[in-house]
């Protein structure tokens, strides 16, 4: 039967705001991990609207089980990883549809709610209650009425939409009485469940002094923690302003954009883990490839660690040139010896002279770089380190993002997967069966992605400032997800996904698409894209990996303060059969003549001085898979290639 003042349940669940440092710092750990820690999963219990949402889960995984008998961290630890990916993905996609929050009530608000938490765990230690992980929740979740968006929403509304979501957990717990009775007299409730009366207990006392304001025990408090007395109330509230104190340093307030970033961080983290397995030095040389194109980390070297003698070799990286450097670490100041031996990306810049190991200054200088970054390769014992050489806003990120750089770099040092293996009576190859398991998890988190950026989208409109790039991501993903099933897929069995694509439209979301790539280099793009240009019928992911490859092939080739062109055109043949015509042209050396003859060949890389393209016999051959055809032309002052490809 419904319990006393119990509102009816309601259909529109109502949208929570989340402390943005718990949320960022929960992304960070959570991203490429296979197995949740109990540290990781505390931070569920630092906010109040995640910790409802680890409760929910776990409530359906114990339903009928006394709260006071679960261990929180452990039962969350518990859980499978990609629920709770997808419940810190779907908090930080909500938040970043929120409407403006104030900071400085959000962090007042989160302080207090922790506060309260903290008073009553101690509460409840004191008084030998058995539930001390229930009594943190008791504390926490009776500020969570005011973490609804918008804020200022009417408070009875806020508590009553709180409360039915409490009064169904199918969990035993006097939790949802918290909030039922916090406005009864202390008189009345002295009777109460223990927990409401530790609970309320310790709201009213941060609710009227808060742990950083030194005061006496307030007299609900005095009352409801009864027998405790003033000196041992006293010595929990001392305690507790330490206590926050702490966590609140931890946990430092983020703006919307960090948020952004830590989820991208996460998303970029879970494709490398969920990846296929690949050859230690393919995984390597993916990363510098991915830190070239998408952050401007690029003059890779790989320092493959000799198991024999420990140095610290060079490596060739695909098919350039291998750097005759050797390092043996044991007593060397460089960055890569620090990082084998930290096991952290360790970077130096160029105004440090003095602190910074010759070699490292000969290989920024070499690069014309401002700084490099040493990242360990491999968990554990790192068997190598990567080198990648930048300016100071590139390497600033690996800087204030150890985690993120470290844990990429543990991806690209794992054990290759299991070979392919071919499937009994089928000439096809099988991927391994913890990939297709990965493929298939993979999709819950994207599919709750993609329904909250269907949300932020339709609360924001579509003449909002954000609403290109919101599309573009939504589209992004679904690009993803067919990747992700094409893993479940034999070969033959792949159809071509066909579509009518609007080509200009493509380029314009490319060059928003890199934009962070040469934003910040004095390159720039100049586009000229004809009007009334007739759409293509063909695979959209095919067309925009083509022009990615050579966009970003020119950005790398063009000097600061130089465009790359991107053109588009409408032909003619003699039969009067229409083309669309793709341009892209960069201002760079040009490509050297003994490149020219070989330049699509596969066993050829053109990465060199002339950057006249990765992956061009992708490109070639992708080009040819829709139908069309690509040509170049170069000279000293810059390369040019054309892709034409039939109209509808």
């Amino acid at each position: 039967m419904p319990s006393e003042n119990s509102p009816a349940p309601s259909a529109n669940r109502p949208a929570f705001i989340s402390h943005s440092g718990v949320l960022s710092r929960l992304l960070a750990e959570l991203g490429g991990t296979e197995h949740l820690e109990e540290s990781t999963a505390r931070l569920f219990l630092l906010d109040p609207a995640l910790a409802l949402a680890a409760l929910e889960t776990l409530a359906q995984a114990h339903p009928g089980v006394q709260l006071a008998d679960l261990n929180l961290a452990q039962g969350l630890a518990g859980l499978d990883p990609m629920t709770a990916k997808g419940l810190a993905m779907a908090a930080a996609t909500e938040q970043l549809a929120s409407p403006a929050y104030s900071i400085e009530g959000l962090e007042t608000t989160w302080r207090k709610a922790l506060a309260t938490a903290h008073f009553c765990r101690a509460l409840a230690g004191k008084s030998a209650y058995p539930g001390l992980d229930e009594a943190w929740l008791g504390g926490l979740l009776a500020w969570l009425p005011r973490f609804i968006r918008p804020s200022g929403a009417d408070p009875e509304s806020s508590r009553l939409q709180v409360l039915a979501l409490l009064d169904r957990l199918p969990l035993r717990t006097f939790l949802a009485d918290v909030l039922r009775y916090q406005n009864e007299p202390a008189e009345r409730l002295r009777d109460a469940a223990p927990l409401v009366r530790l609970a309320l207990a310790a709201y009213r006392q941060t609710m009227n002094y808060p742990a950083w304001i030194p005061a006496l025990p307030h007299p609900d408090t005095l009352l409801l923690a009864a027998p405790l007395d003033r000196e041992q109330i006293n010595e929990i509230y001392q305690s507790m302003g330490r206590a926050i104190d702490t966590l609140a340093a931890e946990n430092g307030l983020r703006q919307s954009g960090e948020i952004a970033r830590e989820l991208h961080r996460l998303g970029r983290l879970e494709l490398a883990a969920a990846g296929p397995g690949r050859q230690s030095g393919q995984a390597v040389q993916a990363l510098a490839e991915s830190l070239a194109s998408q952050e401007g980390l690029s003059q890779a070297i790989y320092l493959h660690r000799n198991p024999r003698t420990g140095t610290l070799e060079a490596q060739a990286l695909g098919r350039g040139p291998t750097p005759p450097i050797a390092i043996q670490p044991e007593g060397s100041t460089t960055a890569a010896a620090w990082a084998l031996l930290t096991r952290a990306p360790v970077v130096v810049t160029s105004d440090a002279p003095a602190d910074a190991a010759v070699l490292d200054l000969q290989l920024i200088r070499q690069a014309g770089a401002e700084g490099l970054a040493a990242i360990p390769i491999g968990a554990g014992n790192p068997g190598g380190v990567l080198i990648v050489r930048g300016d100071r806003q590139a390497l600033a990120s690996v800087a204030a993002n150890p985690r993120h750089y470290g844990r990429l770099g543990e991806l690209a040092g794992r054990p290759a997967q299991p070979a392919l293996t071919a499937v009994p009576g089928n000439g096809d190859l099988a991927l391994p069966a913890r990939v297709r398991r990965a493929a298939h998890e993979m999709n819950n988190p994207l599919g709750i992605v993609k329904n909250y950026l269907a949300i932020m989208k339709a609360k924001l409109g579509d003449e909002a400032p954000i609403a290109d790039e919101l599309r573009i991501m939504h589209e992004e993903l679904d690009r993803i997800v067919r990747i992700i099933r094409s893993l479940n897929q034999d070969d033959a069995t792949v159809s071509p996904f066909i579509e009518q694509v609007d080509v200009n439209a493509l380029l314009e979301d490319l060059v928003k698409v890199t934009e962070p790539s040469w934003r910040d280099r004095g390159v720039r793009i100049a586009l000229d894209l004809a009007a009334g240009l007739p759409t293509l019928a063909c695979d959209r992911d095919k067309l925009k990996q083509i022009v990615l490859n050579l966009l970003l092939n020119a950005l790398e080739a063009s000097p600061a303060g130089a465009a790359v062109r991107l053109e588009t055109t409408t032909l003619a043949n003699h039969r009067q059969e229409r083309f669309v015509e793709i341009t892209v042209a960069d201002a760079g050396p040009g490509i050297p003549a003994e490149l020219m003859g070989r330049l699509f060949s596969p066993v050829e890389s053109a990465k060199g001085d002339g950057h006249a393209g990765l992956g061009l016999s992708i490109v070639k051959a992708l080009t040819q898979s829709l139908g069309g055809t690509i040509t170049y032309k170069s000279n000293t002052s810059g390369t040019t290639f054309q892709i034409s490809l039939p109209a509808v």
